[in-house]
């Protein structure tokens, strides 16, 4: 058979046979060309654009290069070919049911169903209605089957007794299971083409050892009384530990993090995301006509709507607020922390109600903060993948024990314990608006406690940015202070309030002050943060007096202010 050469900016050449080729080119696949990987990422690395149509070609690949290696193994001695046949449909086809900016608006922060979730009873889902099509348009429906088997399995991956389960109902045959391992779980071709792929499409010099390849294998996995095929990395070679293998491991678990910590949660990405999912929350677009458009197609239809606009000038949002886990406490005694959390994440009404507080408190056009708040349980997912470990017992490596080796126990528990660590809330603002993000910060603790029963304190690294190196932010707490000294403000009613506070602060002199859009700004020195701040009281209190000078009471004892000539 003559196979089809595709050249790939990461693993070379990549053949295809021709009923693969057939997949490629029906329309529902080659949409996948304008569903970015990454999302909005490239709007902070800017050539972060690639696809998800490259991703699963790489994951295709590296999950037959695994397969390969796996041959001589009981498992795929009779159905070898066949195997290999479902696994490389299943790679093309695993990220078929994706949206535009699938991960911000299913993970994220969800605002529509994941593209992996399987169909139910009375549903099906928006997977296997596309895959069906696509297999359907390619000649090869017969495939529809196994190979929805394998996403199911996929799916199901992260609970070992739903997966178990789905095998022993006869839903999922067992060799698929490790079909499933080998694109989509723990180590996995997945992981190993996007951490290669990404790493290099954001300009981050790093990568794993390919060496890696060598030491998958097909084990049992004891779940109960029962023994599951799966796939394992073998850590041990003629009764020996693998030096070289755990290093090989621990490297590719850190550079998962590395991707978190640099890309995935980069601060200005989260900006551009909690904009996106407020968009969608406000085109009100369910997830069966998302999918008919491309990431650019989306942006493009609906960019008349005030937050896309924003996205596509990259007008972001700032942050004024950000708080780990370790910051943020409950006020429920019938719910734990990570209820509250995940109930902010999971529903937008309460987001909204939220934003919505501190927009009509303070006096802000609808649309002009914005709560970004991923999900609570972050867990690094590589460190539950399946090891042999020294005894010949297969176990899942973060539940290796300081008396099995208190080396690599300590390393897995360093890496489960940092992962979660990168979780923040934020709470972003219109850029103009950042010279209020102190009494921002105040209206938001309330906010939070009165709708989500939490309380938070902002993350001290956020904080001392923002005193130090944003004088916008200096400015706004300046004014805001001495707005509380002054009798005739304190005297005034709410409403008075939030008017005059408008008019001091759109006299704040900031046309000097450097704009964090353009350039790096330059934290205050220590040595001359006293000298300053008595200049800006002194800048505070005549912008105060001005705009007191300019009010006069009406006749209903409402207050005015004069028009600036």
């Amino acid at each position: 058979m003559t196979m089809k050469i595709i050249r790939d900016n990461v693993h070379g050449d990549i053949e295809f046979s021709p009923s693969e080729m057939q997949v490629l080119h029906t329309a529902a696949f080659q949409r996948l060309h304008g569903c970015r990987q990454l999302g909005l990422t490239h709007l902070v690395y800017p050539a972060a654009k690639h696809s998800r149509f490259e991703h699963v070609l790489g994951v295709m690949h590296v999950a037959t290069e695994i397969i390969s290696r796996l041959k001589p193994e009981p498992l795929f001695a009779k159905q070898f070919d066949e195997l290999r046949k479902i696994l490389r449909l299943a790679a093309l086809l695993h990220d078929m049911g994706h949206v535009p900016f699938g991960h911000t608006l299913e993970d994220e922060m969800p605002v529509i169903s994941k593209h992996d979730a399987p169909s139910t009873g009375t549903t099906t889902s928006r997977m296997e209605e596309t895959v069906k099509d696509v297999l359907r348009e390619a000649k090869q429906i017969d495939y529809a089957e196994p190979v929805l088997q394998v996403l199911t399995a996929i799916d199901a991956s992260k609970d070992d007794g739903k997966l178990y389960s789905l095998v022993d109902t006869g839903s999922v045959r067992p060799e698929y299971v490790v079909l499933a391992d080998i694109i989509g779980n723990t180590i996995c071709a997945d992981l190993l083409d996007y951490i290669k792929r990404d790493h290099l499409m954001t300009g981050i010099r790093a990568t794993y050892d390919d060496r890696i390849f060598r030491y998958f294998g097909v084990g049992q996995h004891r779940f109960g009384s029962k023994y599951y095929s799966r796939i394992v990395i073998r850590l041990v070679k003629n009764g020996r530990m693998r030096g070289d293998c755990l290093a090989d491991l621990f490297d590719i678990l850190k550079l998962r993090y590395n991707l978190s910590d640099k890309v995935l949660f980069h601060p200005q990405k989260c900006a551009a995301d909690a904009m996106l999912i407020k968009a969608v929350q406000d085109i009100k677009i369910s997830a069966e006509d998302l999918v008919r458009y491309s990431d650019d197609g989306f942006l493009d239809e609906f960019r008349d709507t005030p937050m896309i606009k924003l996205i596509r000038r990259r007008e972001l949002f700032k942050p004024v607020f950000a708080s780990g886990l370790e910051h943020i406490t409950s006020y429920d005694e019938k719910s734990t922390k990570d209820d509250l959390i995940r109930e902010v994440h999971e529903k937008p009404t309460l987001r909204s109600r939220i934003e919505l507080e501190i927009e009509s408190t303070l006096g802000f056009e609808a649309g002009s903060v914005a709560v970004f708040c991923p999900r609570p349980k972050m867990t690094l997912k590589p460190v539950r993948v399946l090891v042999q470990w020294k005894d010949g017992t297969i176990r899942r490596l973060n539940e290796i024990q300081e008396t099995d080796d208190p080396l690599t126990a300590k390393q897995v528990a360093v890496l489960q314990d940092i992962y979660p660590k990168m979780w923040r809330m934020f709470l972003f603002v219109r850029p103009e608006l950042r010279n209020r993000g102190n009494e921002i910060q105040r209206v938001f603790y309330e906010a939070l406690k009165k709708f989500a029963n939490l309380s938070a304190t902002c993350d001290p690294a956020l904080q001392t940015y923002l005193e130090t190196a944003c004088a916008d932010y200096r400015f706004g707490k300046v004014l805001d202070s001495e707005l509380g000294k002054t009798p005739e403000f304190l005297r005034m009613n709410e409403s008075e309030r939030v008017k005059l506070k408008a008019k001091c602060y759109s006299k704040l002199p900031l046309e000097e002050v450097v704009d964090d859009r353009y350039a790096e700004p330059v934290p205050t020195p220590l040595a001359s943060r006293d000298e300053e701040g008595v200049k800006l009281q002194q800048i505070a209190r005549k912008i105060i007096r001005a705009v007191m000078s300019e009010t006069k009471k009406g006749d209903e004892g409402q207050l005015t202010l004069e028009n600036e000539s």
